[in-house]
């Protein structure tokens, strides 16, 4: 595996490759990301990891400068899979002059993690654009943990017309559930046990729903329980799984999603699910 810190140096080595497979991260790494090299894998043998902690999709400077860096035993963790070349370029590196975002975001990224977090997901635009343009993959990975972040992926190059298959990833779980992601570093163990109940409720309402129940009252029920067990709710919505809108009696194929504070911390999670059609 090369580690490639230069955008120049990185152009010079992705001269002659074919079907290159990005994985954008902002390391941390743990087995959720190693699920996506493994799919990778199955796809190209050029595989390139980006590891860049991207400022501008911070909303607090805490929040930015707690994130968890782990740059030597992400390498160590790296240099047992089938990743060709690992990028870690700096922020002078990555915001270049004329690397502003000139695609209009679309409504639906204000909405959910958008509403709480103004200009997040246009930071994250920002630096998939870029990483697009340094490395024009063939294939980008992303896992469906972050499933807002995922669909407006998939809308973004969809109307800039870029040739970049997006490939989903199933989200990855530890043995009790809980959606594996960086942040989860900063909980305690008691903590931890204790934040799957995000993941409880998803699975609560979603059955609910299924079963009959209105959406809004298998929502209330979800968001007073997630109260009562310690959780600060940022949203817990159920929407349309083709474009995250707000479901009609009609729609079947849905998402429950979920974010909210716990023990200070930020998680995410959600579930895809069908209601059965009815003749």
């Amino acid at each position: 595996m090369k580690i490639i810190k230069l955008s120049l140096e990185l152009e010079k080595n992705l001269k002659g490759l074919e079907d290159i497979i990005l994985i954008p991260t902002m390391g941390n790494l743990h087995e959720g990301h190693i699920s996506l090299i493994t799919e990778a894998k199955k796809i190209s043998n050029n595989i390139i990891l980006s590891i860049f902690i991207n400022p501008i999709q911070f909303n607090s400077k805490n929040d930015l400068e707690s994130y968890p860096r782990t740059l030597d035993n992400d390498i160590n963790l790296l240099n047992n899979t089938d990743v060709s070349i690992l990028f870690n370029p700096s922020e002078e590196d990555i915001y270049q002059k004329n690397s502003k975002l000139s695609y209009k975001m679309p409504m639906i990224s204000n909405e959910l993690c958008g509403k709480s977090r103004p200009g997040h997901f246009k930071g994250v635009l920002t630096v998939i654009d870029r990483l697009f343009k340094l490395i024009k993959p063939s294939y980008a990975i992303f896992g469906k943990k972050d499933y807002q972040q995922l669909y407006l992926i998939k809308k973004f190059v969809l109307e800039s017309n870029l040739s970049i298959k997006i490939i989903e990833a199933p989200t990855i779980r530890s043995t009790n559930n809980l959606a594996l992601s960086s942040r989860n570093n900063l909980l305690s163990t008691k903590d931890i046990s204790n934040a799957i109940g995000l993941y409880k409720q998803l699975q609560i309402c979603a059955s609910s729903v299924i079963s009959g129940e209105k959406i809004y009252d298998a929502e209330l029920n979800a968001k007073e329980n997630l109260l009562k067990g310690g959780w600060e709710i940022d949203y817990f919505e159920i929407r349309r799984q083709a474009d995250l809108k707000k479901p009609t009696c009609n729609d079947l194929k849905l998402v429950a999603l979920g974010a909210g504070y716990f023990s200070k911390i930020r998680l995410i999670d959600n579930i895809e699910f069908c209601i059965p059609a009815t003749n």
